[in-house]
């Protein structure tokens, strides 16, 4: 792709980038979609057979009869999960990519610079990347919540609780699980976005950008916003050292960062 460069000495900083509200819903609604299916299915089945057995409720062979109901159900929604988690992940990563490339020519062209976007190695390898990491964040979704109602059954059962105990429990494991999807979601939409068109802007021969602060966080990390209003540039092939730590990093890597950059276009004799 031909490198880009523009009539003013000081080069131009192009507006930034931003993430789709509507893509990190639509990747929420789709994790959601998943994990109710796994949880009225856990919930169904564990309250009949936990219901079955609540007059002996504390006796091992009570333990052993729902251990392997919860079994049963452990491999049933981790085969679900693995079927699905690329899918969902490659379905995902090509939305990503449409609105980034969409995007950045869009500021491109409010720029003056008329560019379309091709197929590409790096950005292959960055979607396989992102792809990869989502496939397994999915499937550990799945994971986690199996193995904490897993355990929570058996210490129903060794405390011998009664089943509405049980299915309060249940609920409230659902609610963390719902707090991961979303945290998944918003996460990795703006990780995703971020690497994509970073590595659109190194294809272009862009070298250096401007740390933004988002200021949408309810709590933001003070030295991302001292970052941000002290406009610090960076190398986009390196990352920048916002904590003066020594620690390169780019903006919307670290968790719940929603920062982004402004890419500087070099004058003709930068």
């Amino acid at each position: 792709m031909t490198q880009l460069r523009c009539t003013s000495v000081t080069g131009k900083a192009l507006k930034p980038t931003r993430v789709s509200a509507a893509l990190e819903a639509a990747y929420y609604r789709d994790l959601m979609r998943l994990i109710r299916e796994m949880d009225d299915s856990l919930t169904y089945w564990l309250q009949a057979n936990y219901r079955k057995h609540e007059s002996a409720i504390a006796q091992d062979s009570v333990s052993d009869e729902l251990q392997k109901v919860m079994n049963k159900l452990t491999a049933r929604w981790r085969m679900q999960f693995n079927e699905v988690a690329r899918y969902l992940a490659k379905k995902q990563s090509k939305r990503w990519q449409q609105h980034a490339d969409t995007s950045l020519m869009d500021k491109l062209k409010q720029a003056g610079f008329a560019v379309k976007f091709r197929p590409s190695k790096a950005v292959a390898d960055t979607l396989d990347s992102v792809i990869n990491q989502n496939t397994t964040l999915i499937k550990s979704i799945a994971d986690h919540h199996l193995n904490e109602v897993a355990d929570m059954v058996q210490r129903s059962v060794m405390a011998g609780r009664d089943l509405a105990t049980l299915t309060a429990e249940l609920k409230e494991r659902y609610g963390i699980t719902q707090r991961r999807a979303a945290f998944i979601a918003r996460d990795q939409n703006n990780k995703a976005t971020s690497f994509i068109t970073r590595t659109r802007q190194i294809e272009m021969g862009l070298t250096e950008a401007i740390w933004c602060h988002s200021s949408a966080g309810k709590h933001p990390r003070p030295m991302h916003v001292k970052a941000g209003r002290e406009r610090l540039r960076y190398d986009i092939r390196k990352g920048a050292d916002v904590d003066g730590n020594g620690k390169l990093i780019f903006p919307g890597e670290e968790p719940n960062c929603r920062c982004t950059s402004q890419v500087i276009i070099p004058g003709f004799d930068s």
